[in-house]
């Protein structure tokens, strides 16, 4: 009876389905309805973070900004009597990216256009920005004047003292 109908004014259900198909599209540009699930989008990025997931430590939160990784870790273990703060800090940085570069895979986290660490200090906040192909070569360095040289030149910082 319906498919009659709809078969009788032929206008209507192309109508009905360009406006159809509109909706899907807008829907999935928008992310917004069922037609849009981002665990469903396969990027080098979600393969990082299924390995870091199981085992980062609590106060890091991990997650995935389009291909880019982005780390944020809130609670820094320095001591509230330290004098050189920035020297720590920085100390941590670089652990922090070894610790992710051997953490996970190596041929995915290559393909990760950037990772953004983010570490926040009650009087300092470090934001530092890599390629992840750049990470990698972390993992495999064990001199410090090679780790130092190899962050200077790769790793963009940004501080903000409060």
């Amino acid at each position: 009876m319906f498919w009659n109908s709809l078969m009788k004014k032929p206008i209507l259900t192309m109508g009905i389905i360009m406006f159809s198909l509109f909706l899907f599209q807008v829907a999935k540009k928008e992310k917004w309805g069922i037609f849009h699930n981002d665990k469903l989008v396969s990027t080098a990025c979600r393969g990082v973070l299924i390995r870091l997931e199981k085992k980062v430590p609590e106060n890091w939160k991990v997650f995935c900004e389009g291909n880019n990784l982005a780390v944020e870790i809130n609670e820094i273990a320095i001591p509230e009597k330290a004098t050189n703060i920035k020297l720590l800090m920085y100390r941590q940085l670089a652990n922090h990216m070894a610790y992710v570069a051997r953490l996970a895979t190596a041929d995915i986290l290559e393909k990760v256009m950037f990772v953004r660490f983010r570490l926040t200090h009650p009087d300092l906040i470090i934001n530092a920005v890599t390629e992840g192909k750049f990470i990698v070569k972390l993992a495999t360095l064990e001199n410090p004047e090679h780790i130092m040289t190899h962050l200077k030149s790769t790793v963009q910082v940004q501080e903000t003292v409060k």
